[in-house]
């Protein structure tokens, strides 16, 4: 279960986040506000909350952004359904009063103060039960869940760092954190493991937010991750809503154990004669998809500023450039998509002050030592290993030296 609920702590959304930073409820806190929260969050078809209370993420815990779309349910008399987010998930208990329990003045904002009460205790007692995390089969549950409450509408609220470690979507693979969303859709739905999200709307709040010991992702990975998942839904025929909630604080404690998610290196380039540098997908030398241009210039011509410095200090310093790519269409497209990229490489270096004939570039496509296999045995493309195969490869070296 993770604490992506934690995450929607930091961040004020309604006019309530004053109280939310005197340290009150935000459930209890959206009741009490003189707006209503039904107008403010649309007619209510049920709600069910997909939380992350495990290892490497913040503890969860409501904002007022969610915490209206709770309250509007209560109000409306539809069901709100808590999923534990766990490696194997399952629905958590809660019981809320019947719509029409009580006198009629205990129906009003009592009783609905009562199940917020409820669904706050819930929510802070949840421990994981199994080791891991895996939000997209608990996304499953939840829907299932849905369905079998007769509200096949529901919004679907997922509140986690969103970094499964095991399952389809296991973001403890290499490369997964910077794969293509695109890759990685077409991977889930070719191997049938896309869950059935048609007709809910689903809101992704805090991915990509950590807590120790799992290391934090810089913020375009974070994006990235959103990215994945809005891609995932979408092509699992739901509609997805980013909400980026920064989260703080420590996870719960709990002995059950959650992999790390590798991060991508950020570590700055050291040039050296006879070192090989490699730039992958999951470095800031990388290319939009099936282009030559890179995804963000100004980190590329920053990566590659110190090889430039390096190579202009002497002219008998040389650079071998060799572009490769994923195993994906036939082998002349691969080789020619791969020498676009080593030029491109090559032209950055040249306009950052290198001269033209101390550097050499080709492409070999997916034909290298070092490639990884990147297709499983039916064939389908494996997000993780084709983004780190996505690479140009610069060998320095000096011509006295060779």
């Amino acid at each position: 279960m993770k604490p992506s609920l934690a995450r929607l702590a930091g961040v004020a959304v309604l006019s309530g986040a004053t109280v939310l930073a005197a340290g009150c409820s935000p459930l209890s806190q959206v009741i009490s506000m003189r707006a209503r929260p039904a107008a403010t969050c649309g007619r209510s078809r049920g709600v069910v909350l997909i939380l992350g209370a495990h290892r490497d993420a913040p503890a969860p815990a409501l904002d007022p952004r969610v915490a209206c779309r709770v309250v509007a349910a209560i109000k409306g008399g539809k069901p709100v359904i808590l999923v534990e987010a766990s490696g194997q998930p399952m629905l958590a208990r809660l019981r809320l009063l019947p719509v029409d329990a009580g006198t009629l003045a205990q129906r009003g904002p009592p009783r609905v103060a009562d199940d917020v009460r409820r669904v706050e205790e819930a929510i802070a007692g949840l421990r994981p039960r199994s080791p891991g995390v895996d939000d997209l089969d608990a996304l499953a549950v939840a829907a299932d869940a849905a369905h079998s409450a007769g509200v096949p509408h529901a919004q679907l609220i997922l509140l986690d760092s969103g970094l499964d470690d095991r399952g389809a979507l296991d973001f403890a693979a290499p490369g997964m954190v910077a794969a293509s969303p695109a890759d990685v859709a077409h991977q889930l739905r070719a191997d049938g493991d896309d869950p059935d999200l048609a007709g809910f709307q689903v809101f992704l709040v805090g991915l990509g937010y950590t807590a120790p010991p799992q290391p934090p992702l810089a913020a375009k990975w974070r994006s990235n991750v959103g990215l994945i998942w809005a891609a995932v839904i979408r092509s699992s025929g739901g509609s997805a809503e980013l909400i980026p909630q920064p989260a703080q604080g420590g996870s719960v404690r709990t002995s059950q154990p959650v992999r790390l998610v590798p991060v991508p290196a950020g570590r700055p380039v050291r040039p050296a004669r006879r070192s090989v540098l490699v730039f992958t997908g999951a470095s800031p030398v990388r290319f939009q998809p099936n282009l030559a241009a890179f995804a963000d210039p100004a980190a590329a011509a920053k990566a590659l500023g110190p090889i430039a410095r390096w190579l202009a200090a002497a002219p008998s310093r040389h650079a071998s450039l060799v572009g490769t790519t994923a195993d994906v269409g036939p082998m002349a497209g691969q080789t020619a998509l791969a020498r676009r990229r080593a030029d491109r490489v090559r032209d950055e270096l040249v306009r950052l002050g290198v001269s033209p004939g101390q550097i050499s570039s080709t492409g070999v496509g997916s034909d290298f030592p070092q490639f990884r296999p990147d297709r499983n045995a039916a064939g389908v493309l494996l997000a993780g290993p084709a983004e780190l195969n996505r690479s140009v490869r610069i060998t320095l070296r000096s011509r006295a030296s060779s």
